[in-house]
C-alpha cells in the first residue's frame, strides 16, 4: 500500500544509517587514539581495573626511581669507604715501618705527623660524603630507607655506619693521658707486694718486690712514686707525687694558741692573710694558699706527708693528723694510662694481685676506655645521708647492698653526671669431685638447692647449676677449666653449705681474685663499673665512697681527642698494628653491608621491572584497541553507511511516484 502517513522504509533505513554512523565514529575514535576504551561508557566494568592499573604502573615507575637513588647512595658510601680503606692501608704501612728499632726520634715524629694527617683526612671524608645533604658516614643518622615497591611495607632500610677515626678506634676520647689517685693508704709492706701484683699498661708496676714499712709518717706517696718510676722503662709511665690539704672555711680568724705543720710551729695570727704568710715562712715542705672561700690549702709537689699537730690547729680550720699524699700517672709517650690488679678477671694467668693492692696506691682500676672498676661493694645499702658524689652529684639510696642495686642508684642520676654504671660479680669454685656424692643436695646457691650427687666433672656441674635457673647467675668454665659463677648485673652470690662446709666446694675465689674460706653461708659481693657517656673523666668524691668499693678519685685530665696510634716506640707501633687491622676489618664489613644493600635493591628492581611489564601488558589487553578488528568494523560500517544512504535516496524517491499519481 502506498501512503504518505507513515514512511516506514525511510525510517528503518535512517535508524540503520544512524547505527552505522555511530559505529564509524567509535571505530574512528579507537583507531585514532589506539584505545578500545576512551570513556567510561565504552566499557563501564573495565573502568576500575584501568584506573588501578594506571596508578600501579605510575607507582612502579616511582619505586624503580627510588631504587635507583638507593643504589646511588650505596655507591657513594662505598666510594668514600674505599678512600678511607686506602688511607688505612697507608697508616698500616707507616705503623709497620715504625715497628723497626733502628728509627730515630726524628724519624718517629715524622711518621706520627703523617699518621695524624691521614686520621684527620678520614674524619674530613666522613663529613664530606653526602647524599642529598645527608651525611652518610659521620654517625649523625643511623639509617635511611627507600620505598622500593608500591606498598607501605616494601621499604628497604640501609644502615649508615659511623666510620670516622674515633669510631674505628684510631683516635678520639678513648682514655685519659693523666690519671690522679685518691689519697694513698698507710700500709706496712713487710708482708711484701710482688712486683707483678699491680699492672701499669699491662706490665709490672714495680721493678722489685716492695717490702718497706709505709705506714703513716713514712712519706708513703713519695716512696710509692719512687717504686713505680724504678720500672718506667718497662711500663712506660712516670709517677709524680703531690699532696694537698684544705682547711675548713673561717669567716674570721681567732687563734687561741699555736699549732704545728710538719713539726714547725705556726704562731698566733690575727688574719687569714697573715696566717698564710706565716705558714709560708715557717713551715718547711708546704706552700699555703688563701682561697676565695676563706679556706687555706696546704700543698707540696713531692707527695710527702703533711702532719698537722700542736695546741690549737682547729682555730685555723685544720684537724690534727697525718695526711698522706697523692700520685699522678702519665705515660711517657702521651698515650693513655691503664692500671689494674693482676687477676684472672683482668685476663692474667693468676690472682697473685688484688684490687686492694691497687686501692692502697689510691687508684681505682682504669682501662684504656676510661671504664673504672670498683673493689667489692660494701655490705651496706646506700642511704641519702651518706656522702657519695659522682661528678659532684649526690647519689641516692639503693634498694639493697648488692652491686646491682647500687648501679641502679647511680644510673638514676646519669642525666646529671653523664656517668653510667653496670654491675658485675664473679665467683670461681675449687671443686673436689670425689666428694660430690657426699654433698648431695646440701649446697644451695641464692636459696636454690642443687643436687650434685651424680656429677663427675666440670661440665656436669655447670649443667646442674644452670638447670636450677638462679636469676641471672650463669655457670661456665674459665680458660683454666675452673667452674665460675657470673652475674652480669652484679647480684650478690650466696653459697650455703647445709652439710659440712668444704665438702665438694673445697674453696672459692671472689671477683677480685681473693680466696674466701668456706663456711655454712658465704655471701660474695659484686663490683661496679663506671663509664662516662662522652668518654670524659669520672670524678668520685665524698666520705662514704667505700660503700661503692671505690677510692675517692681526685682530679684527672680529660680524655684528649687525637690519635691513639702511636709510633713513638717500636713496641707501641707493633701494638698499634692490631688496632689498624681492626679498623680495616670494620671498613671491610661496612662496605660489605652497603654492597649487600645494593644487591638487595637490584633484586627488588628486577622484580619491579617485571611487575611493571606485566601491568602494562595487562592494561594493554583491557584498554588498547584491536586495530585489525576496528579497521574491519570501520570498513563494514562505511560500506553499510553508503548502502543505507543509497537505499534512503531510493526510499525518498517514493514521493515522486505519489506526485505522479496525483497529477
Amino acid at each position: 500500500m502506498l501512503n504518505i502517513g507513515n514512511l516506514t522504509a525511510s525510517q528503518f533505513i535512517q535508524k540503520n544509517m544512524s547505527q552505522q554512523i555511530k559505529e564509524i565514529t567509535e571505530s574512528t575514535e579507537r583507531l585514532s587514539s589506539g584505545k578500545r576504551i576512551n570513556k567510561a561508557s565504552d566499557d563501564p566494568s573495565s573502568t576500575g581495573p584501568i584506573s588501578r592499573l594506571n596508578a600501579q604502573i605510575l607507582s612502579l615507575e616511582e619505586a624503580i626511581s627510588n631504587g635507583a637513588e638507593g643504589k646511588i647512595l650505596t655507591q657513594t658510601a662505598d666510594n668514600g669507604l674505599s678512600s678511607i680503606n686506602n688511607l688505612l692501608a697507608r697508616i698500616r704501612e707507616l705503623t709497620v715501618k715504625g715497628s723497626s728499632t733502628t728509627l730515630t726520634t726524628a724519624d718517629r715524629n715524622t711518621l706520627q705527623v703523617e699518621i695524624d694527617a691521614y686520621l684527620s683526612e678520614i674524619d674530613s671524608l666522613t663529613n664530606l660524603i653526602k647524599f642529598n645533604s645527608i651525611k652518610l658516614l659521620d654517625g649523625s643518622k643511623e639509617n635511611v630507607s627507600f620505598l622500593v615497591g608500591i606498598n607501605k611495607d616494601d621499604a628497604i632500610s640501609i644502615n649508615l655506619v659511623k666510620s670516622n677515626s674515633t669510631a674505628l678506634g684510631l683516635s678520639g676520647a678513648s682514655g685519659v693521658k693523666e690519671f690522679t689517685s685518691g689519697r694513698v693508704t698507710s700500709f706496712n709492706y713487710s708482708s711484701n707486694l710482688a712486683a707483678s701484683d699491680i699492672k701499669i699498661n699491662s706490665q709490672n708496676a714495680l721493678a722489685a718486690t716492695l717490702t718497706s714499712n709505709l705506714t703513716s709518717g713514712n712519706n708513703t706517696a713519695t716512696a710509692l712514686v719512687t717504686a713505680i718510676n724504678a720500672n718506667t722503662n718497662t711500663h712506660g709511665a712516670t709517677a709524680t707525687g703531690f699532696n694537698k690539704l684544705t682547711s675548713a672555711a673561717k669567716s674570721s680568724l681567732s687563734m687561741s694558741n699555736t699549732f704545728t705543720i710538719n713539726t714547725n710551729v705556726i704562731s698566733v695570727q690575727t688574719s687569714l692573710e697573715n696566717l698564710v704568710t706565716e705558714i709560708n715562712q715557717e713551715a718547711g715542705g708546704v706552700t699555703a694558699t688563701l682561697n676565695s672561700d676563706n679556706t687555706i690549702t696546704l700543698s707540696n709537689t713531692t707527695g710527702n706527708d703533711i702532719v698537722i699537730g700542736g695546741n690549737a690547729p682547729t682555730d685555723a680550720g685544720f684537724s690534727a693528723g697525718t695526711y698522706l699524699g697523692y700520685i699522678k700517672l702519665e705515660n711517657v709517650d702521651g698515650t693513655f694510662v691503664k692500671i689494674e690488679a693482676m687477676t684472672k678477671a683482668n685476663g692474667y694467668a693468676s690472682n697473685s694481685g688484688n684490687i686492694d693492692d691497687l686501692a692502697r696506691f689510691g687508684f681505682n682500676e682504669v682501662d684504656s676506655s676510661v671504664a673504672i672498676r670498683s673493689d667489692l661493694v660494701s655490705t651496706n645499702a646506700l642511704t641519702t645521708s651518706q656522702d657519695i658524689k659522682i661528678n659532684d652529684i649526690d647519689i641516692g639510696a639503693s634498694d639493697s647492698s648488692s652491686a646491682a642495686a647500687k648501679a641502679i642508684a647511680i644510673n638514676a642520676v646519669s642525666s646529671s653526671t653523664n656517668v653510667t654504671a653496670s654491675g658485675d660479680n664473679l665467683v670461681t669454685l675449687d671443686l673436689n669431685f670425689s666428694e660430690a656424692s657426699a654433698a648431695a643436695s646440701n649446697i644451695s646457691i641464692n636459696g636454690n638447692t642443687i643436687n650434685f650427687s651424680s656429677v663427675t666433672n666440670e661440665t656436669e656441674t655447670i649443667t646442674a647449676i644452670n638447670n636450677a635457673s638462679i636469676g641471672d647467675i650463669i655457670a661456665s668454665a674459665n680458660s683454666s677449666g675452673e667452674v665460675q659463677l657470673a652475674s652480669a648485673s652484679g647480684a650478690d652470690i650466696v653459697i650455703n653449705h647445709g652439710g659440712t662446709p668444704g665438702v665438694f666446694f673445697d674453696g672459692h675465689t671472689d671477683a677480685t681474685g681473693a680466696t674466701i674460706s668456706v663456711g655454712s653461708s658465704v655471701t660474695f659481693k659484686g663490683q661496679i663499673i663506671l663509664t662516662h657517656t662522652a668518654g670524659d673523666v669520672v670524678k668520685i668524691s665524698g666520705d662514704d665512697v667505700s660503700e661503692l668499693g671505690f677510692q675517692a678519685q681526685a682530679s684527672s685530665s680529660s680524655s684528649t681527642p687525637g690519635s691513639i696510634i702511636s709510633v713513638s716506640s717500636s713496641s707501641n707501633a707493633s701494638s698499634a698494628l692490631s688496632t689498624v687491622d681492626n679498623a680495616i676489618d670494620t671498613i671491610a664489613n661496612t662496605r660489605a653491608k652497603f654492597g649487600a644493600s645494593e644487591n638487595a635493591i637490584d633484586s627488588r628492581l628486577n622484580f619491579l621491572l617485571d611487575a611493571k611489564t606485566n601491568s602494562i601488558s595487562r592494561l594493554s589487553k583491557i584498554e588498547d584497541a584491536d586495530f585489525a578488528l576496528e579497521t574491519a568494523k570501520l570498513t563494514k560500517a562505511q560500506i553499510m553507511s553508503k548502502a543505507a544512504s543509497s537505499m534512503l535516496a531510493q526510499a525518498n524517491a517514493g514521493g515522486e511516484v505519489l506526485l505522479r499519481l496525483l497529477n
